[in-house]
């Protein structure tokens, strides 16, 4: 049970907002309430605007907390072995990006379910954003290319794109339904196989 009292968080206003806003998510579901994470973190309202500027903000800072996740499933292909082992490599890169959307899906369900993010969403598109993942695996994927470890046909974009739609999509399925999603979901080594002929 969450601590509702009021009151500076011991661990600090951002921290504590982070926490609570995460904790929100995960348990009502879709809903962004400013006034409950408020609650939850034991700070006034308008501290999280102060902080974090709008919602947001605010869901881009979590957002960030697992950015780590992200980057190292982004830097796989990076550090490539000796061998040269192309479908284990995107097998890694699958992995991680779906472990990263599993853990922010409760923020993307807040997005798509709230117009005024959504609108706000569009206005920065620059700054924040669903693309702003696919230049990163876009450019692994250039650097393949170059080595010519990868098709040079290749369009390193489409190449992320499918890449990140696998991983989001598998991401999805387990968020909500649990481990039913084991029963029909093809493991990430199938999906890879099954997009190799893209890269090879």
């Amino acid at each position: 049970m969450a601590d509702t009292r009021r009151g500076r968080p011991s661990t600090g206003v951002r921290e504590a907002v982070l926490k609570a806003t995460e904790e929100v998510l995960g348990e009502a579901g879709l809903a962004l309430s400013t006034k409950e994470i408020a609650r939850r973190a034991g700070v006034a309202e308008s501290s999280i605007f102060y902080h974090f500027g709008d919602r947001l903000g605010l869901l881009q800072a979590v957002i960030n907390l697992h950015l780590p996740v992200f980057s190292d499933a982004t830097v796989v292909l990076g550090r490539r072995t000796p061998s040269g082992n192309l479908p284990a490599d995107l097998t890694a890169v699958v992995t991680g990006l779906e472990r990263f959307y599993l853990r922010i899906m409760p923020i993307l369900g807040a997005l798509q379910s709230d117009s005024q993010l959504r609108e706000l969403l569009a206005e920065r598109h620059g700054e924040v954003g669903p693309h702003l993942a696919l230049q990163p695996v876009a450019d692994l994927l250039c650097a393949e290319l170059t080595a010519g470890r990868v098709r040079d046909t290749l369009d390193p974009t489409a190449g992320a794109l499918l890449l990140i739609g696998a991983a989001h999509q598998r991401a999805m399925h387990r968020y909500l339904l649990g481990t039913t999603a084991n029963r029909f979901l093809p493991s990430v080594d199938t999906v890879v196989r099954a997009l190799l002929p893209v890269f090879e």
